[in-house]
């Protein structure tokens, strides 16, 4: 989709959002430069029946039907998860567990609050699956045979309740920028956990191996076993509140340990998701990352996304009359800001 189409879906799905207000949600689908708009709870299951690979989905502010299932590799971006998240105060819900299932590779999902959690099939190989800057309960990947894997798979910039647990066969797993109330599971090799906030004081890591684990901050502070059952890690650049732990056959460098958790935060108590929470580091010259940038969620190339807001361009300013003029027009001023990222 090019940048004009997005942002004439982008006015569209204000004008939507508006009417969903007093009404229903709405779901824009844009298949090979054609709109086509669909009103009601259950507008979601039928833009997604209606649409084909490639295909880019807008889901306005509200809430959603879940389909019962995703099997189309297709990018489905809501207005945010955030309770603010828009201009109409409120976020995109789909409503109940999101089951993945074969045909979906080169998924995308963005910008929604998912209130349940993500399924991928365990009987088919499902790849590409990209979600970020959702909110969600678990993720649970599932391989019953190596027929089955999930590769090239991600999590980025999302709120994550409670865990992943991966169970699968599967290489490049990417779990990044995200703040994670439980824990990640049954990682063989190969997976990529980077910049992450883990807020339990309990095992962060069950059976995972051989994978790069950095730039992360854990609040673990009790019994030093953050991977449990898990070896042959790499270690680097994290911060622990508590003492460092490697895990069996690990190896870490330059990492952070000890760190009082009241010392790490601009504003942040406890051990659960907050929106009220400021996740900025205090200090970001003492915490260096490989790259030389901060650790945790604002380091990096393309730092985590204030308040979530999906990369569609956004509706940063509006006007709108409060009556005709004499011609019956009503004046209509609206702009939009395409998104560096």
């Amino acid at each position: 989709m090019t940048t004009k189409q997005l942002i004439i879906s982008a006015v569209v799905l204000f004008f939507s959002s508006l009417v969903s207000l007093a009404q229903d949600p709405v779901a824009t689908l844009q298949h090979k430069g054609v709109t086509q708009v669909f009103y009601g709870q259950n507008s979601f299951v039928e833009a997604l029946t209606a649409a084909a690979k490639g295909d880019t989905l807008l889901l306005s502010a509200g809430g959603f039907t879940t389909p019962a299932a995703i099997d189309k590799g297709i990018t489905i971006i809501g207005s945010g998860h955030f309770p603010d998240s828009v201009s109409v105060k409120t976020r995109t819900a789909i409503i109940g567990n999101l089951t993945i299932n074969k045909g979906a590779d080169s998924l995308h999902l963005e910008g929604l609050y998912i209130n349940g959690d993500i399924n991928y099939d365990g009987a088919s190989s499902i790849n590409y699956v990209k979600v970020v800057r959702c909110r969600l309960g678990n993720a649970y990947f599932h391989s019953n045979s190596t027929a089955a894997s999930k590769n090239n798979c991600s999590y980025e910039e999302c709120y994550i309740e409670g865990s992943i647990q991966f169970y699968t066969y599967g290489n490049d797993l990417l779990v990044k920028h995200c703040i994670i109330n439980g824990s990640i599971s049954s990682i063989s090799a190969n997976a990529v956990i980077d910049g992450n906030i883990f807020l339990n004081d309990y095992m962060c890591f069950v059976g995972v191996s051989s994978s790069a684990i950095r730039n992360n901050i854990f609040f673990k502070s009790s019994i030093n076993i953050i991977i449990y059952s898990g070896s042959s890690n790499v270690c680097y650049n994290n911060i622990y509140v508590g003492n460092l732990d490697y895990g069996a056959n690990g190896y870490g460098s330059d990492n952070y340990g000890n760190i009082p958790q009241a010392d790490i935060f601009v504003n942040q108590t406890g051990n659960t998701l907050s929106y009220a929470h400021n996740y900025h580091l205090k200090n970001p010259e003492k915490y260096i990352g490989p790259d030389g940038t901060q650790v945790g969620l604002y380091g990096g190339a393309i730092p985590f996304k204030e308040k979530g807001l999906p990369s569609n361009p956004q509706i940063i300013r509006k006007s709108i009359g409060h009556q005709t003029d004499v011609n019956g027009n009503l004046p209509v001023n609206i702009t939009v800001k395409a998104q560096a990222n």
